[in-house]
């Protein structure tokens, strides 16, 4: 399919109606692959990444950032001994909402790890959650209320992002005095696509990393002893130490891509025109013209009576009236019928296999260059004619 053909005055040797329904179905065609075009670019635009999951091995692993309302005491647990964690946590304070509320906070500093291999190898984390409302009687339930967020991206680095809304309530639980919670993790890093203009062409982008973990927990009763009437025991320990999950964006459509889909869309609506009217200008002739009945009629006319059939010397064949030996002929009727297959020749050529208009062209600027210089050469003739004979006057 030539965009070129629009532009086209109608073959001499095919009806005018079959140049416009080329002209029609190429239109159409036209019309359908901008179409196409302005979805795929629409496709780019609002385009939302992907998400790609992968599994890294990792040495170690940060317990998370707790906070409740009844902190009160916490310590972890190593295979050797106990470790006093009391430097890390901080006792809750009152907050300013509608109703009295204390917020405290665990916030393990960089040096404590989940790690395998080590002199002092930590397993786990218990920590010891205590009502300390004094109004607080055995015969009342009051409730505990704990949020976990991952160390490396902590409440203080939220903001009002989608992401961000999402992991806000993520991890947080109710819970029941006189208990023993499992709390299990898994740290999740979340790498986003960094805006940018070049992302939709096909470069690597950049990436903005942020965590998140995601949890279970399950519990049991505890003693019910005076020790234990008003706690909550809490041990904190990952799913796995030395996994960690990766979950990176990834563009699925960018305007590379896109052009090679427009291209194979191209290509298919160039095989379909040129099904119907003819391949290129060696197969000039496609199901329209040969099979249409209306138009395989009238193309058939035209050839006929606009390209003779062209007669060819066949030596294999002498002395028949389609196939004539050239010598069988008289020298008038052998140059008779060279002009003729010329002629015939040269409009063939012409209309289906050679574009001369770049020649015509060439040879018209030619000829109008030709004639500047004559025009202007006449003209100094002229001048100099005229200066003499008023010299010789």
């Amino acid at each position: 399919m030539n965009l070129a053909d629009l532009f086209r005055e109608n073959r001499r040797s095919e009806p005018i109606i079959l140049f416009g329904l080329k002209l029609f179905t190429m239109i159409i065609l036209i019309a359908c692959l901008t179409g196409y075009l302005v979805i795929v670019l629409i496709d780019v635009e609002q385009d939302a990444p992907i998400i790609r999951t992968s599994f890294v091995n990792v040495d170690a692993i940060h317990p998370p950032i707790l906070n409740s309302n009844t902190i009160s005491t916490i310590s972890s647990n190593s295979s050797i001994q106990p470790l006093d964690c009391s430097s890390d946590i901080t006792q809750p304070v009152e907050v300013v909402t509608t109703r009295k509320t204390y917020i405290g906070f665990y916030i393990p500093p960089q040096d404590v790890l989940f790690k395998k291999g080590g002199e002092l190898d930590l397993f786990s984390i218990t920590l010891y959650l205590n009502i300390v409302d004094g109004n607080y009687t055995p015969d009342k339930i009051s409730n505990i209320n704990i949020a976990a967020f991952d160390s490396e991206y902590g409440p203080d680095k939220l903001s009002t992002s989608p992401y961000d809304d999402s992991i806000q309530s993520l991890n947080m639980y109710t819970l029941a005095p006189t208990q023993i919670y499992e709390f299990s993790y898994s740290r999740i890093i979340r790498e986003f696509i960094k805006p940018s203009w070049k992302n939709k062409f096909g470069v690597p982008p950049t990436y903005e990393q942020k965590s998140n973990i995601v949890s279970d927990i399950s519990g049991s009763p505890l003693a019910k002893t005076q020790l234990f009437a008003n706690t909550v025991m809490i041990s904190v320990r990952p799913k796995s130490i030395n996994i960690v999950q990766i979950d990176r964006e990834i563009r699925t459509n960018i305007y590379l891509g896109s052009a090679g889909l427009i291209g194979g869309a191209w290509g298919l609506a160039a095989a379909l025109y040129g099904l119907l009217f003819g391949a290129d200008a060696l197969r000039p002739w496609g199901l329209v013209q040969s099979y249409c009945c209306g138009f395989s009629r009238k193309t058939q006319k035209h050839l006929g009576d606009s390209l003779p059939i062209i007669p060819f010397f066949d030596t294999s064949e002498l002395n028949t009236k389609h196939h004539p030996s050239k010598h069988a002929l008289s020298l008038t009727e052998q140059n008779e019928l060279i002009l003729s297959r010329i002629d015939s020749l040269e409009l063939f050529l012409q209309e289906y296999v050679v574009d001369v208009r770049y020649l015509d062209g060439i040879r018209r600027r030619k000829f109008e260059s030709s004639k500047a210089v004559s025009s202007i050469t006449t003209n100094t003739t002229n001048s100099t004619r005229n200066s003499t004979e008023n010299t010789i006057v």
